[in-house]
């Protein structure tokens, strides 16, 4: 491939040259043939990492005064085969230009940009677009030794040593799916390749020596663990390794979720059946940056960004959108950090923090946690003007600037940003602050009309009762006591015209102690679209709701299915669910969610969630708000696998083994399983659990603080309950205990206390400190606030991340041994081969398709040789090509007198096997044999009914089968043709096979197939199929005349077979020892180079004492040479006796002795 222009000395010394002309030179590395110089010149290799592609291609530049031979080095490749195309392009392209051009100069100008443009401009992502000279080499060196797919892109690179025995230094690359090691040192070659989606557990470590933490521990799913140690930047590895990994994780889950998406009609699941074959056809765009990382990850240059900058932008970007409860469409694109001053209670409030723009948001976040957070979007800004900020002699700094800007909102509220940084950093924040406002002023146009659907507005307005919201408007709240209602509303009416709404509120402590006691009614839905972030998707997607409904009127599908099933079991306690008004809006509001993301559709426990949120929401309010809930708070929660909702199962049980160990300790001895209670927890939000009223509470803080807040609550119910907890004995008295515990949380704990609390005050320190009104839920909340306020969204993330990896292994297990289940027949193999052949089956399907699609469980003709090639050594075709192209160009630089000699004798230079003989082999295998429909896909069923004729065949089937798969006309004869075909098809199979015993077979066996040949006739076609093979076969078959052609039967073909032992071997046993059904082996040890260099010290040192012996037999006596003369002679007469009785093969190998005289010459015969 081409590559960027790099500068290099024209050094021959290890190099050959292969093609030249004046301008461009084609080398090929040349092959060290010292043992011990290969083995130190391949250490220093590792060592530097300066392992280059054994062919380049060179563009020579103009020779100066007093300076050697130098050039740029514009193409490398691995094989001959794809140099020479480049080679090709550059004479048939680029020379005819350069010609042109007479000054050296110019035309090494001129090339230099032109194949830099070719590069940076092709549509083909590559690895050679890297500006780094070094990572460029450092790809080049790992594509030639782990001759990795070309879609395949590294990712970084970095300097380590593997644990193994000894300590191997070498090169850790990690790539978007595989981990690669390489070591080299003094003879001992070390590869390692780790696919990522092998990866079960990932944890930093120490060294073996226990005194640095510079290791990383690696577990695969076969529980092999894998130790690489000396890394200088444990942390960044890790990370980048991390990220890697999930990412391939998820594209795991998507590769075994093959069933069609429930929220698909019929119609559209064939359709998407179709895509998903056609993307199997489309190779070359699979496993691409684009397919894993998506697009739009681009520098202020406007050029995509290398792939580990582009991935530690999306990890800022999730970290960002976390943080502010934003979209996943957001990307972060400028931070300073800022001082915000805002009017509280009349006093002007400096608040230290960071000012984030993003595509559509302004962001402010405090220092200290909870002082303060904004969240503006850029059409809810009204006005923006540079202001000089107040002198502050205490911190007054030279370097950083007094510039400020005034921001004014839609409802007048004015905000003072000054930023805390150079005057170049401000200047430059402030220009892209005024790129992204004007990019929105025509969003400003609707929001008029969109705020009359937020009940703030009416709220403010003095209106006794609101007109926007749900079903509680019509039939009634849950909690619906009036002088609680009239409290808090009067609290929330104060803040609210202080400190903005809906698009422009600011959140400052006392609006966390607001939600945190309990939101009004009134204002209930609104706070929870602002608190996740749905009202903006709402604002940016004006009547959408409407229309999916309306485009999909009508259509059936198995969400559908579900959804009516359920309909009725949707919080049937309350009014509005027992009429058909309010089971209309749960279906509209299912119904649009299942065709907006098909592939979850609906899961039981979204109608739950959904009945609660109609009750405050309008139908497309609560539709978007269960969007976040599903995408953002709750991911993969209620997906086919609900692999979310099990993985913080998991997650909440590791922190319950944390914070009560003799909780768990307990749970263990009895057998109690916690995820039986607790998983619906998580899937329901506590809405099945709990009292609805204290549900909404939870719900309340949910929305604001995210998912942690389920973790708090759920400790706090354990640490609550406790003592009773520890005499529970099974299951059924566990749950009693939290049942009991559940109705009695409107209790008081004091028991001479009424339990009706009255709305505290939130301005005051403590709201709950009162013992007076306590109840059993205010003690919940407060356990759950205090006790474990050290749970946050970061610690859950990570506790993810480290679980997740075992758990989506465990559902990807299953689901491959749910499909060896589903198989309608009996195979011949057994467990550990069916799921060692499944596994195989879909990581092919892994590696070719788009990350981020749901595809097909069938495979292509490409995909099936790529299955193959993992199941056995002559699968692989593709080295083939090369050695068929590595032969091409022997006979284009043979010398001129060797192709005069051979055209002379009559004979061509001789070629390596045709990969076309291969491909046609395969083509015959995959159509006769695995692809019974006859539609070019084969599934996993077809696989395993092929391999099991394959390879637990007998002799005889196997031969028949052969025999089968090269008639092609399916008459039961083997004609003249046919025959060959079956010849080149017996060298394919047989070519990685050692020695060349196989040749000698080869060669009687085509003799002996003519001669049986000859002993067969058939008069014409017709007769031919119509007597076919078999014991009746003699009926058509006579003996041989001039007008009668010659066939190979059925019975003649094992007569072939048969009379040959390597070939009986070889159908008997050994085609089907050439199939490996075990796991790979990741760590790969090759010590020939090291025996190598250990038998050429030795023979230098043998050669050596020759030489040293020679030299101290010149200096022996006449009587030691004579009687060694007479020995001699003596051994002569032995030999000669000896020879009568061998071989000529022998007397040839002993013609070979000569007798030496005393200065050590020959002696004449």
């Amino acid at each position: 491939m081409f590559t960027l222009p790099t500068a290099t000395d024209i050094n021959l010394a290890y190099w050959e040259v292969v093609k030249d002309n004046p301008i461009f030179t084609l080398h090929k590395a040349k092959q060290q043939e010292s043992a011990i110089w290969k083995a130190v010149v391949t250490t220093i290799q590792n060592v530097f990492d300066s392992k280059q592609p054994p062919f380049r291609i060179i563009l020579k530049s103009p020779n100066l005064p007093g300076q050697g031979e130098v050039g740029h080095i514009v193409a490398t490749a691995e094989t001959i085969k794809a140099i020479l195309k480049d080679w090709q392009w550059i004479e048939e392209n680029l020379s005819p230009e350069l010609s042109n051009l007479e000054d050296l100069a110019d035309q090494e100008a001129f090339a230099l940009t032109k194949f830099q443009s070719l590069v940076t401009n092709a549509e083909k992502d590559s690895d050679e677009k890297s500006s780094d000279a070094k990572f460029r080499a450092a790809s080049r060196a790992w594509r030639q030794i782990f001759k990795l797919p070309e879609t395949e892109r590294l990712v970084n690179f970095y300097s380590c040593a593997y644990h193994k025995k000894l300590i191997n230094q070498g090169w850790l690359y990690l790539s978007l799916s595989y981990l690669c090691f390489y070591s080299f040192v003094l003879g001992v070659e070390t590869r390692i390749v780790i696919e990522l989606k092998d990866i079960e557990e990932l944890h930093k470590d120490k060294s073996k020596r226990g005194v640095f933490s510079d290791a990383l521990r690696i577990v695969t799913k076969n529980k092999t663990e894998h130790i690489f140690s000396n890394l200088f930047t444990r942390d960044e590895t890790y990370d980048l390794l991390e990220h890697l990994t999930i990412i391939s994780m998820h594209r795991l889950m998507k590769c075994t979720l093959t069933d069609p998406a429930p929220g698909l009609t019929n119609q559209e699941q064939e359709q998407q059946e179709q895509l998903a074959l056609q993307r199997l056809e489309t190779d070359a765009s699979l496993n691409s940056r684009a397919s894993i990382i998506g697009l739009g990850l681009v520098g202020p240059d406007g050029k995509q960004l290398p792939l580990k900058q582009a991935f530690e932008a999306q990890k800022r970007d999730s970290k960002y959108q976390n943080q502010f409860c934003l979209p996943p469409t957001e990307r972060l694109m400028s931070e300073i950090s800022a001082i915000c001053t805002i009017s509280i209670s009349g006093d002007q409030t400096n608040i230290h923090g960071t000012l984030y723009i993003s595509s559509t948001f302004l962001c402010f976040a405090s220092t200290t946690r909870y002082q303060a957070q904004i969240v503006l979007p850029f059409f809810a800004i009204k006005r923006v003007e540079r202001v000089a900020a107040a002198a502050n002699t205490a911190t007054q700094n030279p370097n950083v600037s007094t510039g400020s800007v005034a921001v004014t909102v839609w409802h007048e509220m004015r905000l003072v940003f000054q930023f805390l940084s150079d005057k170049n950093g401000g200047d430059a924040f402030c220009v892209r602050f005024t790129e992204r406002l004007k990019t929105h002023v025509n969003l400003m146009r609707g929001l008029k009309t969109f705020l009359a659907t937020c009940s703030s507005e009416e709220v403010l307005s003095g209106k006794s009762e609101v007109s926007a919201g749900g079903l509680g408007l019509v039939y009634g709240f849950v909690d619906t006591k009036r002088t609680k209602e009239k409290n808090k509303l009067r609290y929330w009416d104060a803040y609210l015209k202080e400190f903005g709404r809906n698009l422009t509120l600011v959140r400052l402590p006392t609006f966390v102690k607001l939600v945190r006691i309990g939101l009004p009614n009134a204002l209930r839905g609104e706070m929870w679209e602002v608190c996740c972030g749905a009202m903006v998707k709402r604002y940016m997607n004006p009547g959408y709701f409407e229309k999916i409904l309306l485009d999909n009127k009508g259509k059936m599908s198995l969400s559908i299915e579900e959804i009516e099933k359920d309909l009725n079991r949707s919080l049937p306690e309350y009014k509005g669910y027992q009429t058909e008004v309010g089971i209309n809006s749960l279906r509209r509001v299912l119904y649009a969610y299942s065709f907006h993301d098909p592939e979850i559709g609906y899961c039981q426990a979204m109608n739950i969630v959904v009945s609660v949120l109609l009750i405050y929401l309008t139908e497309e309010q609560a539709f978007w708000v269960l969007t976040v809930l599903s995408e953002k708070l709750l991911p993969s929660y209620y997906s086919t696998n609900m692999v979310g909702a099990v993985v913080d199962n998991q997650v909440f049980e590791q922190l319950v083994q944390k914070y009560m160990p003799m909780v768990t300790e307990h749970f263990k001895k009895y057998d109690i399983q916690l995820s039986v209670v607790c998983l619906p927890w998580f899937l329901t939000l506590f809405i099945n659990s709990l009292p609805l009223t204290f549900s909404l509470r939870i719900l309340d803080c949910l929305f604001m603080e995210g998912p942690k807040v389920l973790f708090q609550v759920g400790l706090a119910i354990l640490k609550i309950n406790g003592d009773a907890i520890m005499k529970v004995r099974d299951d059924g008295e566990f749950m009693n205990v939290l049942k009991s515990y559940f109705t009695s949380l409107g209790e008081s704990i004091n028991p001479t206390d009424s339990g009706n609390p009255t709305t505290p005050n939130p301005q005051q320190t403590s709201t709950v400190s009162n013992p007076k009104i306590t109840t059993r839920f205010n003690q919940l909340m407060l356990t759950a606030y205090r006790e474990f306020q050290m749970i946050n969204h970061e610690m859950i993330v990570d506790i993810r991340k480290s679980l997740q990896l075992k758990i989506i292994h465990g559902l990807d297990m299953y689901a491959k041994r749910s499909v060896i289940r589903n198989l309608n027949f009996n195979p011949k193999f057994n467990k550990e081969e069916l799921l060692f052949l499944c596994d195989q089956f879909y990581s092919v399907l892994f590696y070719k398709r788009h990350g981020k699609q749901k595809g097909t469980d069938r495979l292509s003709f490409e995909n099936f040789v790529a299955y193959l090639t993992r199941l056995t050594p002559w699968g692989r075709i593709d080295r083939d090509y090369e050695e068929e192209a590595e032969d091409e160009l022997k006979d284009q630089t043979a010398p001129q007198s060797v192709k005069a000699a051979a055209a002379t004798a009559g004979t061509p230079i001789p070629h390596g096997h045709h990969p076309q003989v291969g491909t046609k082999f395969l083509n015959r295998l995959f159509d006769n044999l695995f692809d019974k429909n006859h539609d070019s896909y084969i599934d996993f069923a077809d696989v395993v009914q092929g391999l099991s004729k394959l390879i637990h065949s007998d002799l005889m089937d196997r031969i028949g089968l052969f025999f089968s798969l090269h008639d092609d006309n399916g008459d039961g004869f083997l004609d003249k043709e046919e025959v060959i075909q079956v010849s080149e098809s017996l060298l394919f199979l047989l070519r990685k096979e050692e020695g060349d015993k196989y040749l000698a077979s080869m060669s009687t066996l085509m003799q002996r197939a003519f001669e049986i040949m000859s002993r067969y006739e058939v008069a014409d076609d017709a007769s031919a199929a119509n007597v076919g093979g078999g014991a009746d076969a003699s009926a058509g078959i006579a003996k041989k005349s001039e007008d009668k052609k010659i066939m190979l039967p059925i019975a003649g073909f094992r007569e072939l077979i048969l009379g040959d032992p390597f070939f009986v071997e070889y159908f008997d046993t050994g085609f089907r020892n050439t199939f490996a059904l075990q796991e790979i082996k990741y760590v790969e040890q090759n010590r020939a180079v090291r025996q190598e260099m250990m038998d050429s010290i030795w023979s230098s040192g043998i050669s050596w004492a020759g030489r040293m012996g020679g030299s101290n037999s010149k200096k022996t006596n006449v009587v030691a040479g004579s009687v060694g003369t007479a020995t001699a002679a003596v051994k002569v007469d032995d030999k000669k006796d000896a020879a009568n009785e061998e071989s000529d093969d022998d007397e040839e190998d002993e013609g070979g002795f000569e007798l030496l005289d005393d200065a050590g010459k020959p002696m004449a015969t």
